[in-house]
This record gives structure tokens, sequence and C-alpha cells, in this order.
């Protein structure tokens, strides 16, 4: 039985349901309704849900990767999928043009295989004509057959850019990567090898993640001699203020002073023909530990009791 024991956030920008999924007190995840500030909820909303109880990676800069107590069901992800769209997205959800679907609050999707069965189940629903699963994933070693069938369901069941994959990549130094990203992953070749053979001409480009931080090597040279701006795209992010971020001594380079150095960024990547994004959200998000890499029951966040919310119990 899914219990819905917090919320964080607010309506308006993002809000956090922290929830219990079993009975233990290790079983509490996070999922997330978010909107996009520049556009009406009738052209998107974002779904970010859990896959694990904790995350086995232990990112440098993600509180969630702290603990680990193992795979959650696809009950229990397709339950935190049901609670945000009831409570938080309500009828719009139906109409909304692009509902993205993203696996990725807290745990490592590519390695719970009832992740699949959620995205199969996901693409079979009549109700949701604008729905765009997202997966964004470390590409772990283990998962590399999860990886193999995440595209042979996208290929199956998601046509004309329907579905989204986020590569962690976080730097183009594999001894940056290996501090930021402690567990055995592809390298830089290996994922472009990816990239490159599991991308059709009508997919979406699949994103290479980097959330910015001074002293860590992200290199638009490096880059072009690596991926191929047709089938990969850059999405450039701060990198947000975490309790293992200062642990581990990790800033944002979009902080007071590095502006001149990201916008160069910018531009040297989009010189090597790459489209790319930059995605800083709002202060609100941050302070509100809606973003990504932050839990919104660690330190600070505006927590309210769900008795106050008249939220019942949910089964999963």
């Amino acid at each position: 039985m899914m219990q819905v024991v917090e919320l964080a956030g607010r309506e308006d920008i993002a809000r956090v349901f922290v929830a219990r999924m079993r009975e233990s007190e290790r079983s509490l995840v996070e999922c997330v309704g978010a909107v996009d500030p520049a556009l009406p909820r009738s052209d998107k909303m974002v779904i970010v849900v859990s896959t694990q109880l904790g995350c086995p990676v232990g990112c440098a800069m993600c509180d969630a990767g702290t603990a680990y107590y193992g795979n959650l069901t696809a009950a229990e992800i397709q339950a935190q999928i049901d609670l945000v769209l009831r409570e938080w997205a309500g009828p719009q959800a139906s109409s909304c043009r692009k509902l993205k679907v993203q696996f990725a609050r807290m745990g490592e999707p590519a390695l719970n295989p009832a992740v699949l069965a959620v995205i199969v189940s996901l693409a079979q629903r009549q109700d949701l004509p604008g729905l765009m699963p997202c997966i964004a994933t470390t590409a772990p070693v283990a998962g590399a057959r999860w990886m193999r069938e995440l595209i042979e369901v996208r290929n199956r069941w998601f046509g004309r850019g329907r579905f989204q994959i986020q590569l962690s990549v976080q730097s183009t130094s594999e001894d940056a990567r290996d501090r930021l990203i402690p567990i055995a992953k592809w390298t830089l070749p290996e994922l472009a090898q990816f990239a490159r053979a599991s991308t059709r001409p009508s997919d979406r480009k699949i994103a290479l993640n980097f959330a910015l931080a001074p002293g860590i090597e992200v290199s638009a040279d490096k880059l072009a001699k690596l991926f191929d701006p047709r089938v990969c795209m850059v999405k450039l992010t701060p990198l947000n203020p975490t309790t293992r971020a200062v642990q581990n001594n990790l800033s944002s380079s979009f902080g007071p002073g590095g502006e001149h150095r990201v916008v160069q960024l910018v531009n040297d990547i989009r010189r090597h023909g790459f489209d790319c994004v930059v995605s800083t959200g709002l202060p609100e998000e941050s302070e509100m530990r809606t973003s990504c890499g932050q839990l919104a029951r660690i330190r600070g966040a505006t927590i309210h009791s769900s008795e106050a919310t008249g939220i019942p119990p949910q089964s999963a």
C-alpha cells in the first residue's frame, strides 16, 4: 500500500510527493509533478518518478545515492505515475500536448527490469495522447542488456520522436566521470557507439547531460571527436545544491563569475554542429529541493503533512 506521508514544493511550479511504498521506513520514495515555466500546462507537464529505493550508483552530486534498498516493482512505479496524474496533473493531462514521464527521481532505471514493463504499459494507454517517456541513465555496464531491450521497446511502441533518452555523461574526462559516477559504466566511445547504432532518423536525438561544475572537464572538441551531432544533442544544467555536492566540494559553474565560461562552452558546442540546450530552472525549484539530484525530505524543504492534504493511502 502506497501512503503519501509528506508534500513539498508549490502547485504552480513543482510538487513533490514523498510516499511510503511498503511497511518499512526504508521504502520511502519521491515523485514529482512539474511545469515548464515558459509554457502553459496545456503545452507541457512533467512527471518524475523513482525506480528504486535509494540508488546503488552513488553519484557525487546526488542525494538519492546515499543508500540503496532494492528495486521497486512495476506496480509501485505505476502507482507513482497515477498519484501525480490524479493529485497534481488532473484532467488537463488527457489534453496536454507533451506529458513527459521521466524515470529519474531516485534510482538507476537501467538496473530495474520493471521499468520496461511500465513503459510498455504506458504505451498502451489511450487517455494520454501527449505521453512521452524519458529515460535518464548513467548507462551502467550491468544494464547493457536492459539498454538493448529499451531500444526494442522504443522501436516497437513509440514513433515520431515521442521517446527521450538522456545519458548522464557529466564530463569528457573518464577520470572525472569515475569520480562523479562511481559505478562500472559505458565509456565515452561506448556511449557514442550506442547513440549511433540505436537512433533512427525519426527518433528524438539522444541527450548528453552535463551538470557543470568548476574543475570538471567538458570539452566541445572531445565531444565532436566522439559523438555525432546528427543523433546527439547536448544539455547543460547547473549542478544543483545538494548535501552530497557540499560533502564532495562540488559547486555550480552557473554561479556569479562563471557566466562567461558557460556562454563560451555553449558557443563552442554549437560551433561543432550540436544542438545545445541550457536548462537552468527557477531558483524556487532549488530552494524547494525539487531539482535533479535533490531530495525534498533532506534539509530545508518546505514540508506539509499529508494529513492536511486529505490524500488517502493508495494501493500499489
